[in-house]
C-alpha cells in the first residue's frame, strides 16, 4: 500500500460538512469522492476517518490513528486491486470475490459499536461482475456501516452505483497548496522542479511525487534533447529506451504522459497559441525553443501512434524498449 500523508492540505469545506453530517447522524451510507487522480482523495479519506474515530473516542488518537494509517483497524476495510499469487503482478480489476468477502464485514457487529467504513480505492477498478456485486450490497444498507468510493473518472462507474451514492467533487489544488503538499513530503525539492512538476502532472501532487521520487521527471530533459536532434536513431534514444524499458506499467504511463505533454504543447505553439499564462515561464521557454525543431506533422504522427498502440503495451505485455524505439521512428518522416 502506498504511503498516506497524515497532513491534510485543502478540502476544508468538504471535511467540515462530512464531520457535521456524522455528528448529526446524517452521514450518507454510500459516498463517492471523485476528481482527478493524485489530488488527495485518499489522503482526505484517511484523515476524515481519523477525525471521526477521534470524535467517537473523546479525541484520544492513540487507540486508533496508527491502526487506521497502517490499514489494520478492525472497523475499516480497504478494497484495492490485489496481486496474482504466482506472478506477483497487479491484477487489472478488483474481483467479485473481494466484494463477496465484504459481506461478513458488513453484517457482523463492530468493535465497541463504532461505525464501520469500507473504502473502495479506486472504484474505477471494478469490473462488471464486481461492480454489480457491490451494487447489491449498496442497495441493502445497514446501520452504522458506510461505503466511500474513490473515483478518478466518475463516468466509468455504473450509473446505478452513482445513483445510490452522494457525490463530492474534489478539485485540483492551487499552486500554493500543490507546493505545500510536495514540500511536506519532499522538503529538499527545488522551486524549479516544483514548477515543472506542477505543469507535467497537471497540478496533481500524487502524480508529481511519483515523477519526482522515481526520477521520471528527468525524462523531460532527455525527451527535449531527442526531439531537438530530430533523428530516428541516436545514442540518446538508445539510452532512454534502455531506461524506460525497465519501467513498470505505472511508470511507463507517466513517461508517455510527458511525451504527450511536450508534443501537444509544442503543437499549440506552432499554431500560434500562447502558453505564457498557462505554464511556468521556464517550461514555456523549453517548449518554444523545441518548436523550432519539430513540426506538427511529426507530432501528430507520434501522437497517433500512441493513441492506437498504447493500450497494447499493457494488454499484451509488449517490450517497452522496442515500443519506445518505435515512437521516435516518425522523426525521420518529415
Amino acid at each position: 500500500m502506498n504511503h498516506i500523508s497524515r497532513k491534510l492540505i485543502g478540502f476544508v469545506n468538504i471535511l467540515q460538512s462530512l464531520k457535521n453530517n456524522f455528528l448529526n447522524n446524517s452521514l450518507p451510507n454510500s459516498i463517492i469522492f471523485y476528481g482527478n487522480k493524485g489530488i488527495g482523495k485518499t489522503t482526505f479519506t484517511y484523515y476524515l476517518l481519523n477525525e471521526i474515530y477521534s470524535i467517537m473516542n473523546n479525541n484520544n488518537l492513540s487507540n486508533h490513528s496508527n491502526l487506521i494509517y497502517n490499514n489494520s483497524f478492525s472497523n475499516v476495510k480497504i478494497v484495492q486491486k490485489k496481486n496474482y499469487e504466482k506472478t506477483n503482478k497487479l491484477k487489472n480489476y478488483i474481483t467479485i470475490d473481494q466484494i463477496r468477502n465484504l459481506e461478513s464485514f458488513v453484517y457482523f457487529s463492530s468493535l465497541n459499536n463504532f461505525p464501520k467504513f469500507i473504502i473502495i480505492d479506486s472504484a474505477d477498478d471494478l469490473n462488471l461482475n464486481s461492480a454489480n456485486g457491490l451494487l447489491k450490497i449498496l442497495e441493502e444498507p445497514t446501520n452504522n456501516t458506510f461505503f466511500i468510493l474513490i473515483s478518478h473518472q466518475i463516468s466509468s462507474l455504473l450509473p446505478t452505483i452513482r445513483s445510490r451514492c452522494i457525490k463530492f467533487k474534489f478539485t485540483n489544488p492551487t499552486i500554493d497548496e500543490f507546493k505545500d503538499i510536495l514540500v511536506n513530503e519532499k522538503n529538499s525539492i527545488s522551486d524549479l522542479d516544483l514548477k515543472l512538476l506542477y505543469d507535467l502532472s497537471d497540478s496533481s501532487p500524487g502524480i508529481a511525487l511519483l515523477l519526482y521520487s522515481q526520477n521520471i521527471i528527468d525524462d523531460f530533459g532527455n525527451l527535449i534533447k531527442i526531439f531537438k536532434e530530430n533523428k530516428p536513431l541516436s545514442s540518446s534514444i538508445d539510452e532512454l529506451s534502455y531506461k524506460v524499458g525497465k519501467y513498470n506499467n505505472d511508470q511507463f504511463k507517466l513517461y508517455l504522459s510527458i511525451i504527450k505533454f511536450i508534443l501537444v504543447n509544442t503543437m499549440k505553439i506552432n499554431l500560434g497559441i500562447s502558453l505564457k499564462n498557462v505554464l511556468d515561464l521556464n517550461t514555456t521557454n523549453y517548449l518554444y525553443d523545441l518548436s523550432k525543431f519539430i513540426n506538427n506533422k511529426i507530432s501528430l504522427k507520434i501522437l497517433e501512434y500512441l493513441n492506437y498502440h498504447e493500450k497494447d503495451i499493457f494488454v499484451f505485455n509488449l517490450d517497452k524498449k522496442i515500443f519506445n524505439l518505435n515512437i521516435f521512428s516518425s522523426l525521420s518522416k518529415n
